[in-house]
């Protein structure tokens, strides 16, 4: 089974919003413990916007971004609603590693050669809403190789991810991409921990990613 981190609820069992890294993170805490045979054991599992779990820098900032995008989500235990418990957060790789450069480098080709659990978990869950975080993961979602399959899943593909870039920018630019496969919405945004990656710039495309999620759930978005 394809490790999700966030809770289990109705709402994100069946159409609710993916929200996929790379993979998990593994820092010299974590290998020191290796060393020393201590296992690491999950935490508990709540809502994503619940700060009383699941506490990292990743998280964090998407729900900075959230709030940019005027999308404020409820981040205490017991103040859930609909919304909150769309969003499930997993990765497209089960690996731990430090960086996608520490081990053997992540690319699209090793992205496509090691999707079938990521693949296993759309087919169970269907989002309709799909934020990939990493400019890597919707270029491996398109692979030809891949693309029959999430067809027959999802519907038919809208054409190539639309490109935004924020032009007048003074500072480092990145890629924000949208896309549909049938009535699902895809987002691409930056790595949260991408070097030189500013919130402004992030922010800057609330119109295209509150778009996105409008078509995906009209009524909540």
């Amino acid at each position: 089974m394809h490790q999700v981190i966030t809770k289990n609820y109705p709402e994100n069992m069946n159409g609710g919003v993916m929200l996929c890294g790379i993979n998990f993170g593994y820092s010299l805490g974590d290998e020191e413990a290796e060393r020393e045979g201590i296992l690491a054991r999950s935490g508990p599992q709540s809502f994503f916007s619940d700060t009383s779990v699941n506490e990292t820098r990743f998280r964090d900032r998407i729900l900075k971004w959230m709030n940019s995008f005027g999308l404020g989500l409820a981040t205490q235990s017991g103040s859930d609603g609909i919304r909150e418990r769309l969003f499930f957060q997993t990765n497209w790789l089960d690996t731990q590693t430090r960086s996608v450069s520490s081990n053997e480098k992540i690319g699209v080709s090793s992205l496509v050669r090691d999707s079938g659990g990521v693949l296993g978990l759309l087919e169970q869950r269907k989002p309709k809403a799909i934020i990939f975080f990493g400019a890597d993961l919707i270029e491996a979602f398109n692979d030809i190789s891949l693309r029959g399959r999430l067809e027959s899943l999802f519907g038919a593909r809208s054409g190539n991810a639309e490109v935004h870039k924020w032009d007048a920018y003074h500072g480092r630019k990145f890629r924000v991409l949208t896309q549909s496969y049938g009535d699902t919405q895809l987002i691409s945004l930056p790595h949260p921990q991408t070097r030189g990656l500013s919130d402004e710039y992030v922010a800057h495309f609330k119109p295209q990613i509150m778009a996105a999620l409008g078509r995906a759930y009209p009524s909540l978005f």
